[in-house]
């Protein structure tokens, strides 16, 4: 007699576990929002007063890619596809930065970075970031 009283709490309660279950899968991915990228990335990252910092799982804006203007364009490279960034002032507009990307296997190309772009990546220590403004170069290694 109990059983028919209160079917619907037991399927409540399955239904529950199934969704907490089903929705904990999300983070078992390599890489997107949140999670390391799938690549990690090694890098020692230079800043404006010649501090250097050695960071895995670098990305850039949580992405392990870089994205800029080329011209009247936009150009997105994976960093694993660079070995050095060097980051200097774009003219007289303080929110651009030029970016001079070294490529593996290709010929230099020169981006627009945003001033505010953010570099991230996992020291020993714990998690860096730093804004693009504050970079001088990055030395990446495969």
């Amino acid at each position: 007699m109990r059983e028919r009283r209160w079917p619907w709490l037991r399927r409540a309660a399955l239904w529950s576990a199934l969704s907490a279950t089903l929705m904990g899968m999300g983070t078992l991915g390599g890489g997107g929002a949140g999670g390391l990228p799938m690549r990690d990335i090694h890098a020692t990252l230079t800043d404006v007063d010649g501090t250097r910092i050695d960071v895995n799982h670098l990305t850039v804006g949580g992405e392990p890619s870089v994205d800029g203007d080329l011209g009247r364009g936009r150009l997105k490279l994976g960093l694993d596809q660079i070995t050095r960034m060097t980051i200097e002032a774009a003219g007289s507009d303080r929110d651009r930065l030029r970016a001079v990307l070294s490529l593996r296997d290709a010929e230099p190309v020169t981006l627009i970075l945003r001033s505010s772009t953010t570099f991230y990546g996992q020291t020993g220590s714990g998690a860096y970031s730093i804004r693009a403004r504050d970079l001088r170069s990055v030395d990446l290694r495969p």
